[in-house]
């Protein structure tokens, strides 16, 4: 009988040579907690870097440092919160748009429409 797919990953995964993004975030991952309360702190993340480098705890450079900072602590509060503005937004759209449509349609005039309006004809007031 044939070994189920979750264990033939498992083994193709033991044969595979992990790659030099795969150990970075690793490393980063196995520091995450102590970058997360050192910008709690206030310190800066090329301070926290330059620290992490000299100490060696990690081995990589500021640039990957930085991505990992912004995908894995700062990104995901502000991507779960836009997410969640997304959603409401778009379920109160959905039903203002429902009991818009049922008792009337209202539409803006394209004269009394804010933002710019090109007008190709020459007014010699607006020259003066």
């Amino acid at each position: 009988m044939a070994n189920s797919y979750p264990e033939q990953l498992g083994e193709w995964v033991k044969k595979r040579q992990s790659t030099k993004r795969d150990k970075n975030l690793v490393a980063f991952l196995a520091v995450k907690n102590d970058v997360q309360a050192a910008l709690d702190a206030g310190y800066a993340v090329k301070t926290i870097w330059a620290n992490m480098v000299d100490t060696q705890r990690i081995e990589f450079g500021y640039d990957t440092f930085l991505n990992h900072v912004n995908r894995l602590i700062r990104r995901p509060q502000a991507a779960r919160s836009t997410e969640t503005e997304t959603e409401t937004t778009a379920t109160a759209n959905n039903a203002t748009k429902s009991k818009t449509s049922k008792t009337q349609k209202t539409t803006t005039p394209p004269s009394s429409q804010a933002g710019f309006v090109f007008n190709p004809k020459l007014n010699k007031e607006d020259l003066f």
